[in-house]
């Protein structure tokens, strides 16, 4: 390790701790999809509406022995990014066996303005990210001895990846333009079908029970990517393709992006290593690319191209350049610290909207209800799963109106529908249009409507009685 390295492994180690003290410090509150995720964890399912179920199985586990208070909710994503950088330490030695290249790539991929935001998120994309680079590591393994048990753990690590969030398919897809362009990756697989098909019937037995949930469910998880998609609403759109190609450049880091650019004036051989890096970043960003022109994508829509992708880029300018690597590096841990800071001070940013003023809703909603009511009625999904957490420690009952025949829109329409015949008086959060199918209540009576950052909008609140 050269003394720039070890200079900036100290610094990460500083980095990590000081992102620890600023959550611990924040007053911002959970992103309602966090406090999802977090509510789905209270009842352990083979599936859940819109996501595979290992996050929230992996929060189950950790809230059980440490807790569910904040701090160790937005720990999660911290830990995971320090490990996963670790297993890029790992895949890059195996790829390149070069330690003080893969230390690099594994800094580099830790200050990555990305996983520097997703550090703050609880999300599917941090194990996604995790159990891929395992993927990447063990397809080297194979590589080397393409015996029956390392494809068996193949499978067994894909299946895993699918758990966490379906755009594991890109894995595949990826696994298939290796096998297109890389003639010796070629060679194995055909002399490997046999293992190749074990394989894939272990992805398929570990997928078996979430498969049987959405079967019972009709399909809810499948339905909803698909809907995500909306790739029955295509429209050219330009300007999203720009912003989406813009946001991988800020993911990846301006730096390291333009020093790239600059390293092409010298001829790039595209040998083993630089193939199979290309093979498990490209097929993701021309997929999502060619969905942001055509419908609409988010950033991180092709994360899993981050791995590999930074691995490439650090690879070409680390050996052409090194001082353009160290510069991208410091210039990351510091946008990364600035972000942590204004999470820390709780600074009003208007990308923090999202995250503020829950417990000033939670205040102005006990005001409200003068009666203390237990029953709230919510159908916006996010503020469902917000006020769950908040009231984490009450007993309050929670509920979502669904008509008859309607068509479910989220989780809680699953699991905590209002019934029909629902007779206790409730808080009603937001239009109440939305319980017209209910038909005994005697009164409806407006307490209140204000506007809230995290909700971006007035929200009304009503109460029902039916005695």
């Amino acid at each position: 390790m050269d003394k720039t390295s070890f200079y900036l492994f100290g610094l990460c180690i500083l980095f990590v701790i000081l992102k620890l003290i600023f959550i611990l410090t924040t007053n911002f509150n959970l992103y309602g999809d966090e406090a999802q995720y977090w509510l789905w964890s209270k009842e352990l399912s083979f599936g859940y509406f819109s996501k595979p179920p290992l996050l929230s199985w992996f929060i189950h586990l950790i809230t059980s022995i440490f807790g569910d208070s904040f701090f160790v909710l937005k720990a999660i994503p911290v830990f995971t990014y320090c490990f996963t950088s670790y297993l890029i330490f790992i895949f890059a030695k195996k790829l390149y066996y070069d330690v003080p290249l893969a230390l690099c790539c594994a800094l580099t991929f830790f200050l990555l303005p990305a996983v520097s935001l997703s550090s703050f998120l609880l999300s599917t994309d941090i194990f996604l990210i995790l159990f891929w680079t395992v993927g990447l590591i063990q397809v080297l393994k194979i590589k080397e001895n393409p015996s029956y048990f390392n494809f068996i753990i193949l499978g067994i690590l894909l299946g895993i990846t699918f758990l966490a969030k379906y755009a594991a398919i890109y894995f595949i897809i990826s696994l298939i333009f290796l096998f297109i362009i890389e003639k010796s990756f070629r060679l194995i697989i055909l002399q490997s079908k046999a293992k190749l098909l074990l394989a894939l019937l272990v992805i398929i037995l570990i997928l078996l029970p979430n498969i049987l949930w959405n079967y019972q469910h009709g399909w809810l998880t499948v339905e909803h990517s698909v809907d995500n998609a909306s790739l029955d609403k295509i429209k050219i759109n330009p300007i999203g393709f720009f912003e989406f190609l813009f946001s991988q450049i800020f993911m990846i880091g301006p730096v390291l992006f333009v020093g790239f650019l600059l390293c092409l004036y010298k001829r790039i051989n595209f040998h083993t290593n630089e193939k199979f890096l290309i093979s498990f970043a490209l097929p993701a960003l021309l997929i999502v690319l060619l969905e942001s022109f055509l419908v609409r994508a988010h950033g991180n829509w092709a994360a899993v191209s981050l791995v590999s992708l930074s691995v490439f880029f650090v690879n070409i300018v680390y050996r052409l350049n090194k001082k353009i690597i160290y510069y991208n590096n410091y210039v990351n841990l510091l946008a990364g610290f600035v972000l942590f800071l204004a999470i820390g001070i709780s600074f009003p940013l208007n990308v923090f909207n999202r995250i503020i003023g829950v417990n000033d809703f939670v205040q102005y909603l006990d005001e409200k209800n003068q009666n203390n009511i237990n029953n709230i009625v919510i159908n916006d999904r996010l503020l469902f799963a917000n006020l769950s957490y908040a009231y984490k420690s009450k007993k309050i009952n929670f509920y979502s109106p669904l008509g008859p025949g309607n068509k479910i829109g989220h989780h809680f329409q699953l699991t905590n529908a209002l019934p029909v015949n629902f007779a206790d008086n409730f808080i009603l959060i937001g239009n109440k249009n939305d319980i017209h199918y209910l038909k005994k209540y005697k009164k409806i009576k407006l307490l209140g409507s204000k506007a809230f950052p995290f909700i971006g909008r007035n929200i009304e609140i009503y109460e029902i009685i039916f005695d």
